[in-house]
């Protein structure tokens, strides 16, 4: 044909069957089992398989990708988890971390405040500048402080301690509650925002309770110190000779005047001005007092099976009246009503001095059976 091109009619029909196979899907063919089956009709061995592109591994490699670029994104705090014992500096505009770190581990807040979160239980929050390890996370959470000063959140729980910070000799237990520990000046102060904590020397039984909101400054031996700015658990410091002994109907320590003739006329002796509350002397014997009647009702009223030793820790709060009753005795958690009866009969022999205003006292009591 003259001005055309003769088209050879196989040439059509080769195109119209590639346009078809086009239009079909892509068979998945299983790479791995086709590569074994040639290298084993080949004689060779079979080597590991090498990563192919699957359409899903398209999708993995975007996923994986996507997941990188978020990480460099958000300057994540911590690219390796450190071995147990490790210190590391935590910076960066992150500033919380998940509590699932090794015992031992030690926190450095640099530039800024640093949160720890245990999930359900607590989180804890280091100033700048404050650096702390954690000593336990299990039943109890363990939190030694080395410098600086930390806030805790602890959520509330039935059992008697699961959260405990560390501060030089001193030891702060809480079972729910808000509160703030501080290094200051070589002493240990706490603050208790929510709840109530205990407090007491590292390796003995609580010796103090503060109940929010409260503030106390303790030495660093965690015996003595001052709650509200009342001084707790200081001995008086004056020679024993020159110590006052507390009496039941006065607490007036007068002298008895020289001997007279009986021709001389006695002036008057005016009456000394009370004290607005008892000496922490005077109010450490009487407690003693108390704690040894508590205990003892506690051991002859709690029964316990051969060889099972039983241990309560409870918070004992008393008001002491004007004249030096005592009343409003409360233990929480409370005790049996056996021993709480007999206790209450044995706290109220016991007789503080008189004072213009009384105190209240609250001490953390450990009793065994």
């Amino acid at each position: 044909m003259s001005g055309g091109h003769l088209r050879d009619p196989r040439e059509a029909t080769l195109r119209r069957l590639v346009r078809d196979a086009r239009a079909e899907p892509a068979p998945e063919l299983d790479w791995v089992r086709l590569e074994d089956r040639l290298l084993q009709q080949t004689g060779r061995r079979s080597t590991p398989p090498k990563l192919r592109v699957y359409p899903y591994a398209w999708g993995a490699l975007a996923v994986a990708a996507a997941v990188v670029l978020w990480l460099l994104g958000t300057h994540s705090l911590r690219a390796v988890l450190p071995p147990p014992g490790a210190s590391f500096e935590v910076s960066g505009p992150r500033q919380e971390l998940a509590g699932a770190d090794d015992v031992g581990t030690r926190y450095e807040a640099v530039g800024r405040e640093v949160t720890v979160r245990h999930v359900d239980r607590a989180k804890w929050t280091l100033a700048s500048g404050s650096s702390a390890v954690l000593l336990g996370k299990n039943e109890v959470i363990r939190v030694r402080l080395e410098r600086g000063s930390v806030l805790s959140e602890v959520v509330p729980n039935p059992k008697p301690e699961t959260f405990i910070v560390e501060a030089a000799g001193v030891r702060v237990a809480v079972h729910g509650t808000v509160f703030r520990v501080a290094l200051e000046d070589g002493r240990v102060v706490v603050d208790v925002r929510k709840g109530s904590v205990s407090v007491g020397p590292l390796g003995g039984a609580p010796a103090f309770l503060l109940k929010a909101p409260a503030h106390g400054n303790f030495a660093p031996d965690g015996r003595s110190g001052s709650i509200d700015g009342r001084s707790v658990g200081e001995r008086d410091p004056r020679p024993v000779g020159h110590q006052k002994v507390p009496a039941r109907s006065s607490s007036i320590a007068v002298e008895a005047p020289p001997p007279v003739s009986s021709t001389v006329a006695l002036a008057p002796v005016a009456s000394a001005e009370l004290p607005s509350e008892p000496s922490i002397n005077e109010i450490e014997v009487g407690i003693a007092r108390i704690v040894d009647a508590t205990a003892s009702c506690f051991a002859h009223h709690t029964q316990s099976a051969d060889g099972v030793q039983i241990t309560v820790h409870t918070a004992l709060s008393l008001k002491v009246q004007a004249d030096g009753a005592v009343t409003d005795v409360d233990f929480q958690p409370p005790l049996s009503p056996a021993a709480e009866e007999c206790a209450a009969a044995g706290i109220a022999q016991v007789h503080f001095a008189s004072s213009k205003q009384g105190t209240q006292v609250t001490r953390m009591l450990e009793l065994k059976k």
